[in-house]
């Protein structure tokens, strides 16, 4: 199959829970010469990538696709790569990639009549936990009404993106001890601080502290951080660079992807990562395609992970009832072929900008 068109959709999509007002996204629309179309999705959720994400996409990267063929998809993410080195291994150019490649990965499995699980080798289970992923309110009283709420959803698990301990300890109050509990510190410390509270930090008994020290450099030296967790990675653009943490004191890997370059890579990030001896918990602030693509994945895993659903609303949902946009105990893994669904066109239309 040839890929014919490479079009990048830009959406703005209002929304009335957490700190903004609108999510901001970009998909991207992949058409094979045989009709058979694709979707995939960058990381993006703010105006100010918006742009930069839609012309990387299409002056930069869809150039190398066009014309090629959609079994070649592995090897073009390769290329790509390679092609566009010299300007950073991750950020705007493999995210760019990443929309491309998943589009690709649902034409194949349309094609073949098979799912995206079962193309990677086939699914451990049907169902996902849903853990509730707060947005950020620096604010106690917020947070922890936002934690209300979640618990009222009978989520499975619950994390704030918080960097104050105090506000972080206000919420892990009302999350109670025994439910799972992530705090995403968003690089906000350095690791003495981190270090200086180890006390208070172990008293969370934290899932895993995610993205708690800037730079997280300083981790690969540090003695490890004894009853803390860290969990790290989304930023990362490839399985190598995941792999180089995989060492005390960071006991959680969180491949994103989108920021790794798509299903391809993400694909070696898990093989690679499996044997490491670290756990695997993919970075899903997603309510479009690159969610589906990660939940599948996370049907493939031997161990079980969370699929973080962000603050959202069931009006969001561009797949009508796919479960992205809704905290709620399980998520369904789509088992139509490819994704597992497309986006409803009306929904595109209605927010497209």
């Amino acid at each position: 199959m040839i890929i014919d068109r490479i079009d990048p959709i830009a959406l703005r999509i209002p929304k009335t829970t957490g700190g903004a007002d609108a999510l901001h996204l970009v998909l991207c629309k992949v058409t094979a010469k045989s009709g058979l179309v694709g979707y995939g999705e960058c990381l993006c959720l703010r105006p100010a990538m918006q742009q930069s994400l839609v012309s990387a996409i299409t002056d930069a990267i869809a150039p190398l696709f066009l014309g090629k063929s959609v079994e070649d998809r592995e090897r073009l993410n390769v290329e790509a790569r390679i092609r566009f080195a010299s300007f950073g291994r991750s950020g705007t150019n493999l995210n760019a990639l990443a929309a491309i490649d998943m589009a690709l990965w649902d034409i194949a499995g349309k094609a073949a009549g098979r799912s995206l699980s079962d193309l990677l080798g086939g699914a451990e289970r049907t169902r996902v936990p849903v853990m509730a992923s707060l947005d950020r309110y620096n604010d106690a009283a917020k947070v922890t009404a936002r934690v209300a709420d979640a618990l009222a959803a009978k989520v499975a698990a619950v994390k704030v993106h918080e960097f104050d301990l105090d506000v972080i300890e206000a919420a892990r109050k009302v999350v109670g001890p025994s439910l799972p509990f992530v705090a995403d510190c968003n690089n906000a410390h350095a690791l003495a601080d981190v270090e200086a509270h180890r006390t208070r930090w172990q008293a969370l008994d934290l899932l895993w502290l995610e993205d708690p020290v800037w730079p997280p450099e300083a981790l690969l030296g540090s003695p490890q951080l004894h009853g803390i967790v860290v969990g790290l990675g989304a930023d990362l653009g490839s399985a190598e660079q995941l792999a180089v943490y995989a060492r005390p004191p960071v006991g959680v890997l969180q491949p994103d992807i989108c920021m790794i370059g798509g299903v391809s890579e993400n694909r070696r990030a898990v093989e690679l990562l499996g044997p490491r001896g670290v756990s695997i918990a993919p970075h899903t602030p997603f309510i479009g395609p690159a969610g589906l693509a990660t939940l599948h994945f996370l049907a493939t895993m031997k161990e079980s992970a969370y699929y973080a659903v962000i603050e959202a609303l069931p009006h969001m949902d561009m797949y009508g009832d796919s479960g992205l946009t809704r905290w709620q105990p399980e998520l369904n893994v789509p088992t139509g072929p490819g994704l597992g669904f497309d986006p409803d066109p009306a929904f595109l239309e209605k927010y497209r900008l």
